[in-house]
């Protein structure tokens, strides 16, 4: 879905991606564009996954692009770190170091890319918590949150270098419904006053009627994107029986 009067962020180009023996997508293309929340999603086995590692760079396709901001994150050689950098990503496990405390956690990218006194960084970390309501988790380890508060640090820090594309791989996976809901609500607070594009890979349909702005499926069987839209679109009007069977959480028929 292609649409010339926003400004596209990512752009997929013609690609194909998978292993030897097991291609996921095939001459795949579409665009997200600046401050949508966008859901990658689609059933088991589909790529959901690997398509976000891929658009990161982490996973090189067998063929095509991936336009960061104009720039490729597969041919731009020395640049990619730099591309990369402008990326905020959150694995679904929250991947925070237990040795470090929750502002360290947030800070470790500072301290790994940026020349900031260490009080400007520890500053920038404190601001991001307060951002993700986390006011009094600084010295906390991980250990000491909950599952929903681990997720929020997950997301402070892929913000700690100022990223406005965010890429968050099931940050509702394991939540109980109130703590997935008021995550929910963070991230559409974070695109509306940050101006931050959100790339989320999940399936959980209560998140994804809440906050997703467009939904891009993800079909193994056709190895393509079979649907593409808003929602509550896609699950009334689709033409493909399976996707409005998907939406509406239908059990296959006797």
């Amino acid at each position: 879905m292609m649409d010339t009067s926003k400004k596209s962020v990512i752009s997929v180009r013609n690609l194909t991606m998978g292993w030897p023996g097991k291609i996921l997508l095939e001459n795949v293309s579409f665009d997200i564009y600046e401050k949508q929340i966008v859901f990658i999603m689609g059933g088991s086995g589909c790529g959901k996954s690997t398509l976000m590692k891929t658009i990161i760079g982490l996973n090189p396709p067998m063929a095509g692009d991936i336009l960061i901001r104009g720039k490729s994150i597969i041919n731009s050689g020395k640049e990619i770190p730099e591309i990369q950098r402008s990326l905020g990503i959150m694995y679904q496990s929250g991947a925070l170091f237990g040795s470090l405390t929750v502002l360290e956690n947030v800070r470790f990218p500072l301290d790994q890319f940026s020349k900031l006194p260490l009080e400007a960084r520890n500053l920038t970390a404190q601001m991001l918590l307060n951002a993700m309501e986390m006011p009094g988790s600084a010295n906390l380890t991980p250990g000491e949150l909950s599952g929903g508060m681990i997720k929020r640090a997950g997301i402070a820090r892929a913000l700690s270098l100022g990223a406005t594309i965010l890429l968050l791989d099931e940050p509702s996976a394991g939540l109980d419904p109130i703590t997935a809901a008021n995550l929910d609500q963070t991230i559409r607070k974070l695109r509306d006053n940050l101006g931050a594009t959100f790339v989320i890979v999940s399936h959980e349909l209560k998140s994804i009627f809440r906050i997703a702005d467009r939904c891009i499926m993800l079909d193994p069987k056709t190895r393509s994107i079979i649907a593409d839209g808003a929602p509550n679109d896609l699950q009334k009007n689709s033409p493909n029986p399976w996707v409005r069977q998907f939406f509406n959480a239908q059990p296959d028929a006797e």
